[in-house]
């Protein structure tokens, strides 16, 4: 399946290619099908080359380019939906060619403008979730996928920690995809951690190894936060363990779980709760006898189709499961990716959760 999933991906990316340009030509028959089809290249090709060369630039023009290639990228893939809606509604209805296809490019960008403002905040999330063995309540901020670099930088984390910390939440744990591309390993970059006033654990995601693991937690750390990579400790009546980012593809994903779980000297009397960045696992962790599982990664499907393409290979994307004895609760995710700085059908996040005993 592994293999066969790029080729497939590839097909329906040249499909998309060829269908809206031919579709454009139809509705604006003035311009050529192979003008189309070049522009449909550049707008879908084009803007992914963009925010791949940007990633190891930290210059202010870098991150525009980078921005400005996920709003091209995806006005370009909400050309080809609203395309295809036109054409199915003219099969009933034959409005004129040139005002119909007017108004499926403009249904594309007022999509990826109202997505773009939706991007550019974040709400709390609030969320109850009873734990067996809780001898007292206990508040945490979950804070997952920040990506902090050309879509959002210090600004925008200032305001997290801010908000975090009125909230006044007993722990703060943070699940992963904090840094995004280079310009966020700056010295600076990263100062607002050092502001939250409760106790912070983090546990790495997948962003953070692109840029090497080892480089890039030890700045974290510097900012008063508790790097958890594949241990357990005790705080606040609760045992806390922190994963390691857990590729679900990798060759030997189960026995990497089932070897990390074996090195972890768990107590059956007290309340676990887990961080891991992605939410994976989640049967062996449950018969570990975890209680709470937080993670993130998928960013709640950010922008549509992506939520339902999610769930195809991971049955929890976002917000609060129960997966027999163990509850799953994954974050939206207080960022957005490295390649689209747009939020539509979810929104960035950061989540409270308030753990009372289950008794």
């Amino acid at each position: 399946m592994h293999t066969t999933m790029p080729i497939v991906m590839l097909g329906f990316l040249s499909f998309i290619i060829w269908y809206t340009a031919y579709r454009l030509h139809a509705h604006f028959k003035f311009i050529s099908f192979l003008k189309f089809l070049i522009i449909t290249i550049i707008g879908l090709i084009g803007s992914l080359l963009l925010s791949a060369i940007t990633l190891n630039f930290s210059n202010p023009f870098a991150g525009i380019l980078s921005i400005m290639g996920g709003y091209i990228f995806l006005f370009s893939l909400y050309s080809f939906f609203s395309l295809l809606i036109i054409h199915i509604i003219r099969l009933i209805w034959k409005p004129s060619l040139v005002w119909s296809g007017i108004s499926a490019l403009a249904i594309a960008f007022i999509a990826v403008f109202i997505g773009a403002i939706i991007a550019s905040s974040f709400i709390v999330s609030e969320t109850e979730v009873k734990i067996p063995k809780l001898k007292k309540e206990l508040t945490l901020m979950h804070i997952s996928d920040v990506h902090i670099g050309h879509h959002r930088g210090k600004n925008y984390l200032a305001k997290i920690v801010e908000k975090t910390n009125k909230l006044n939440p007993d722990l703060i744990l943070i699940t992963g995809d904090f840094i995004d591309v280079e310009t966020s390993l700056r010295p600076d970059a990263l100062e607002p951690l050092s502001n939250f006033k409760a106790p912070v654990y983090f546990a790495e995601g997948n962003h953070e190894k692109h840029f090497g693991a080892e480089r890039v937690l030890k700045l974290i750390g510097e900012h008063n936060v508790r790097i958890l990579r594949n241990e357990v400790i005790e705080t606040h009546g609760i045992q806390l363990i922190g994963i390691n980012y857990i590729n679900m593809h990798g060759s030997d994903y189960t026995g990497v779980v089932k070897e990390v779980l074996k090195e972890l000297p768990l107590k059956s009397d007290i309340p676990s709760v887990l961080i891991s960045h992605s939410p994976v696992g989640v049967r062996y962790f449950e018969e570990a006898g975890i209680d709470l599982m937080l993670a993130g990664h998928l960013h709640g499907g950010q922008f549509f189709p992506m939520f339902p393409l999610s769930k195809l290979t991971f049955p929890f994307v976002r917000g609060l499961y129960q997966h027999g004895n163990i509850k799953v609760f994954v974050s939206s995710g207080a960022g957005t990716s490295f390649m689209t700085r747009v939020r539509l059908g979810s929104f960035n996040e950061i989540c409270l959760l308030k753990l009372v005993p289950a008794n």
